[in-house]
C-alpha cells in the first residue's frame, strides 16, 4: 500500500469514527447546549458573570468556596508565587464583576480582606488602550491582575502602554476548563450544577478550539498508532492540515462572497494577496458601493490571526474617517453586542476557530456559514440603507 492509499485508507477509517459518535450525540441530545442556544458563547459579560458566580463562596451554586480555592491553587501553579490566603477566611471574599473605577470599568474583582486579584476576561473584544495600565494605576502594585484570554496569549502594547508590569498572570479559558473539570468531581450531591458545568465545559472547548470529546480522540488516536502505515499517514495529513485550510476557504468561502457581492452590485477588494491567506493575519474581504462610500465605510470580514483564525465582521473604516458618522455607528451597535477599535467603527466575531466541522460546513451545498456570513452583510446593508433615508 503506498502513502496515498495509507492516507485514504485512514481517513476512512477516522471518519467512520466521527461518524458513528456523531450519530450518538445526536440520538441522546448531547449536541444541545443551552448557553449555545442562547447565544452567549459570544457575550464577554455572561462568561464573566458565569465565573463570578462559581467564585462567589455566596453563590447560588451551593459549593461554597470549592471553585475560588480551586482558581487560587490556580493561580499559585501558574506564577510560581504562594498566595497565603487562610481557607477560613475566604467565606468573607467578595466578588464583583464590571465593577466601576475612575479609570474604566473591570471584568472581575476579587477582595479577600485586603488582598485584590483582577480579572481582565478577554473572549472576544479587542484591548483598550492603556487599559491594564490603568488598572494597575487603580489598584497598585499589591493587586493581582489577571489577563485570561481563550488561548493565554499577551495583551498588546496597546492595553500595557508598552509596561509589562501591568499585568502578573496569563490564564487561558483552557485553564478555567481543567477547573470546570475538578469542580464537576466534587459537586457529585448537585445534579443541576453537574449538568450546568457539563454544558459550560463543552461550550469552552467549542470556543478553544478542542472536541471535547475524549472516547473519540482516544479511539481515533488508536486507528493511527495500529501500524507504521497509520503513523506515516496521520502525519502527512497534519502536516497539510493548515494547505487544505486554504484550499477550502479559497474554493468555497471566497467564491461564495463573490457571487454574493456580483449579485447585489457590490465591488469587492481585498487587503492582501489572495495566496496569503494562511502566512498572515488581517487578511480580509471588503464589501464596497456607493453608499458605503458616502459614508467612509466598507463592509469587511476579516481574520485577527493567521491560519485563519478569530473572524470578525463590521463596519471598517475606508481609507478616511467621518468622526460624525463613526460616533453614530458606535452608539447604534453598541447595544447588539459590537466593539468598536480606531479602525473599525464596530465589529463582532463570527467564528473563532474554522476547524473540521466548520470547514466540512463551507464544502456542503447549503453551508450555513456561507448562509450566516450573507445574512450579516445583508443586514449592514439595511442600516445604511435606513441611515440614508434618515430613519
Amino acid at each position: 500500500m503506498d502513502k496515498i492509499d495509507n492516507v485514504n485508507h485512514l481517513l476512512e477509517l477516522v471518519d467512520s469514527i466521527c461518524q458513528k459518535y456523531d450519530a450518538v450525540a445526536k440520538s441522546t441530545g448531547n449536541n444541545f447546549n443551552i448557553f449555545q442556544t442562547l447565544d452567549l458563547q459570544s457575550d464577554e459579560l455572561s462568561h464573566s458573570r458565569i465565573i463570578a458566580e462559581l467564585l462567589n463562596p455566596e453563590g447560588s451554586h451551593g459549593m461554597k468556596d470549592e471553585f475560588l480555592k480551586l482558581f487560587l491553587n490556580k493561580i499559585e501553579e501558574i506564577s510560581d508565587q504562594t498566595l497565603n490566603y487562610k481557607s477560613q477566611e475566604l467565606k468573607n471574599t467578595v466578588i464583583e464583576t464590571e465593577k466601576t473605577t475612575e479609570k474604566g470599568r473591570v471584568d472581575i474583582v476579587i477582595t479577600m480582606n485586603q488582598a485584590k486579584i483582577i480579572i481582565e476576561n478577554k473572549i472576544y473584544a479587542g484591548d483598550q488602550e492603556k487599559q491594564l495600565k490603568r488598572y494597575r494605576e487603580v489598584f497598585g502594585k499589591e493587586a493581582t491582575i489577571v489577563y485570561l484570554t481563550l488561548d493565554g496569549s499577551e495583551p498588546s502594547g496597546y492595553s500595557t502602554g508598552g509596561d509589562k508590569n501591568t499585568y502578573d498572570i496569563l490564564m487561558s479559558y483552557k485553564d478555567i476548563i481543567e477547573l470546570l473539570v475538578q469542580y464537576k468531581e466534587k459537586a457529585v450531591n448537585f445534579p443541576y450544577l453537574r449538568e450546568t458545568i457539563a454544558q459550560y465545559t463543552n461550550l469552552l472547548n467549542t470556543l478553544t478550539g478542542q472536541s471535547g470529546r475524549k472516547d473519540m480522540s482516544d479511539e481515533i488516536v488508536e486507528v493511527a498508532v495500529k501500524n507504521q502505515g497509520n503513523v506515516k499517514a496521520a502525519f502527512a495529513i497534519a502536516e497539510n492540515v493548515n494547505a487544505i485550510r486554504e484550499k477550502i476557504v479559497l474554493e468555497h468561502f471566497v467564491p461564495a462572497m463573490e457571487e454574493f457581492a456580483k449579485e447585489h452590485k457590490l465591488d469587492i477588494e481585498y487587503a492582501e494577496k489572495i495566496d496569503c491567506l494562511v502566512s498572515k493575519p488581517f487578511w480580509g474581504i471588503s464589501f464596497i458601493n456607493g453608499d458605503l462610500l458616502k459614508l467612509n465605510i466598507c463592509i469587511r470580514f476579516e481574520f485577527q490571526k493567521n491560519n485563519l483564525r478569530d473572524l470578525i465582521y463590521g463596519f471598517n473604516h475606508y481609507r478616511t474617517e467621518n468622526v460624525q458618522i463613526t460616533e453614530k455607528i458606535k452608539k447604534d451597535f453598541s447595544a447588539k453586542g459590537f466593539e468598536s477599535s480606531k479602525i473599525w467603527p464596530c465589529y463582532k466575531y463570527l467564528y473563532l476557530h474554522w476547524l473540521g466541522e466548520q470547514l466540512a460546513d463551507l464544502v456542503s451545498k447549503d453551508s450555513e456559514i456561507i448562509k450566516n456570513c450573507k445574512e450579516r452583510i445583508n443586514d449592514l446593508l439595511g442600516y445604511v440603507d435606513s441611515f440614508q433615508k434618515g430613519e
